[in-house]
């Protein structure tokens, strides 16, 4: 489902990570560790396709990242609580994303369906610029998940999330069990859940 092969991404001079293999089958979830400044969201960021390579292959589902194939089989949430639409209801963010990777007859059901999974349906007519951290964080995370993609990118997804939430977040991952995960995270927790542990160093 996802390959690396000889992965690097540089910053003008400044490496971020080098040389990087990975071979992840559909179905895998992979934790990504390491301290802060290793480059967990810039190698997070570089397989959604928002920033290129400097060297090396990634493919997703056998298409070049960053390609359109490859983003319609994707699910990004990068920062739980932002990149939602402030002035938009959760109902509309979740919505927007679904009319654009659905077919239209599934936007309706789709979007009913993940609400009621992340139990989002009492404020779903609420602008999201007026709810908590943790409404944010689940709405972000429902829309990376309404038109059920093949891969999963998130960034600290639990972050914000209370007890409940993080459940309900672990049980829609269980429900999908074609789908596949990498998380970064610094929740032992998160890392409990899943198969397989890259652990990034900074580069010297």
């Amino acid at each position: 489902m996802l390959h690396l092969r000889q992965a690097a991404r540089r910053f003008g001079r400044r490496p971020v990570f080098t040389g990087l293999d990975l071979h992840v089958a559909a179905g895998e979830r992979v934790f990504l560790g390491g301290p802060n400044g290793s480059g967990k969201t810039t190698l997070l960021r570089c397989l959604s396709g928002t920033l290129a390579l400097s060297a090396g292959q990634a493919t997703v589902a056998g298409h070049p990242v960053g390609s359109p194939a490859a983003r319609r089989a994707t699910g990004v949430c990068l920062a739980p609580e932002q990149g939602l639409y402030e002035k938009l209801t959760a109902h509309e963010n979740i919505a927007l994303v679904a009319r654009m990777r659905m077919p239209r007859r599934a936007v309706r059901p789709g979007v009913a369906g993940i609400e009621q999974e992340f139990d989002i349906t009492r404020y779903a007519g609420v602008p999201v610029a007026r709810c908590s951290a943790g409404v944010r964080a689940r709405v972000s995370i429902a829309r990376a998940l309404v038109a059920d993609p093949d891969l999963l990118l998130l960034d600290e997804p639990t972050r914000s999330l209370d007890e409940n939430a993080r459940h309900l977040l672990w049980q829609a991952i269980d429900r999908r069990a074609e789908l596949t995960c990498v998380i970064a995270s610094h929740d032992a927790d998160d890392r409990s859940r899943c198969q397989r542990h890259l652990v990034l160093e900074p580069v010297r």
